[in-house]
């Protein structure tokens, strides 16, 4: 079985989130069954208002019953082995904005990661959007409150994501910022060296997404995306 294709939306305003969920969920129909969706809210688990809109959203935009499954560590979580069992059970899986640190962390100390990661192997699509896109690749960084300007990186750090896609490092809706921090991140990849160097570096804009196919190729959605090299 070919490995799912991974949806990396830059943001939710405007359509190109309805557009490419759609496409998400038409390669995931199952003989004339409907597709299942399962979602993480890992990354805005914290925040009641942020939680609320973002649930309402994703049961608008897809259109059918999305089944929430917790990762392990996360604020209201029941059941880990339920959770491993929703993704399990997915033909897609949501992975929702907000802070991709706080939200990779969870995922990848808990070891949840893993079951994003199988899941693409054994076919299932997974979509992201803004944060959560960001979460599916193989890092992004955190910076001190204070940044210190005398640190390399003015302190900053590489935080490993979930690898979903193990070659990508993508940041989101910065467009206005000239993409600063995913120069800093590039950076960070370069110095670390090794198997970090051959990370493909983009940015994804608002109005923009890129689908990685079952081979790593990268296909724009909308607008185009912003690449490092």
């Amino acid at each position: 079985m070919a490995r799912g294709s991974v949806y990396l939306i830059g943001s939710g305003q405007g359509g190109t989130l309805s557009t490419v969920v759609k496409r998400a969920l038409e390669g995931a129909k199952r003989s004339g069954k409907r597709p299942r969706v399962a979602a993480s809210y890992a990354a805005m688990h914290h925040s009641t208002s942020g939680l609320s809109f973002m649930v309402s959203t994703a049961a608008k935009v897809f259109g059918v019953d999305v089944e929430r499954f917790f990762v392990p560590g996360e604020q209201g979580n029941a059941s880990d082995k339920d959770g491993r069992a929703i993704v399990e059970r997915a033909d897609v899986i949501f992975v929702s904005g907000g802070d991709p640190v706080a939200g990779a962390e969870l995922f990848t100390s808990s070891g949840a990661d893993a079951w994003l990661r199988e899941a693409r192997e054994r076919g299932t699509a997974l979509v992201g959007v803004s944060a959560g896109s960001m979460m599916l690749c193989a890092f992004w960084a955190s910076w001190p409150d204070e940044p210190d300007a005398s640190a390399p990186f003015d302190g900053g750090a590489l935080v490993p994501c979930t690898g979903v896609v193990p070659d990508l490092v993508i940041d989101c809706h910065a467009e206005e910022e000239g993409w600063s921090e995913l120069k800093i991140v590039r950076q960070m990849l370069l110095a670390k060296g090794g198997g970090s160097v051959g990370v493909r570096t983009i940015g994804v804009p608002s109005g923009g997404a890129v689908v990685v196919d079952a081979d790593g190729r990268l296909e724009d959605v909308g607008r185009p995306s912003f690449t490092l090299t």
